[in-house]
């Protein structure tokens, strides 16, 4: 059982209850966009939860559902050591090209 749903069963139902809590779509699409504010308050109107708990609740379906979203692939990084490097090198094989071929 997750973090979200120990929290949302009591102490008694921890043992009892195997299954994950069913939050509401509004619940998940307040947290999925960010505003866990809301999702807390819908939380707490549709549960009866209290503040501390209901945060808590939240912010374990909000770690719960950032590792179920993709995310997105990393940006290759330009410049750098790397970059810089290669730019040196480009500038040692232009002049040694120019002074071969164009120097008196």
């Amino acid at each position: 059982m997750s973090r979200a749903g120990e929290l949302l069963s009591g102490p008694q139902e921890a043992c009892v209850q195997d299954e994950e809590p069913s939050f509401s779509d509004q619940v998940i699409a307040a947290v999925d966009s960010g505003n866990k504010i809301e999702a807390i308050k819908r939380l707490r109107e549709e549960t009866g939860l209290g503040l501390k708990e209901a945060k808590a609740a939240i912010d374990a379906l909000a770690r719960d559902r950032r590792g179920v979203t993709p995310a997105s692939a990393p940006l290759p990084e330009e410049g750098g050591a790397g970059g810089v490097i290669r730019l040196v090198v480009l500038i040692a094989a232009v002049l040694a090209v120019y002074f071969y071929f164009f120097a008196p």
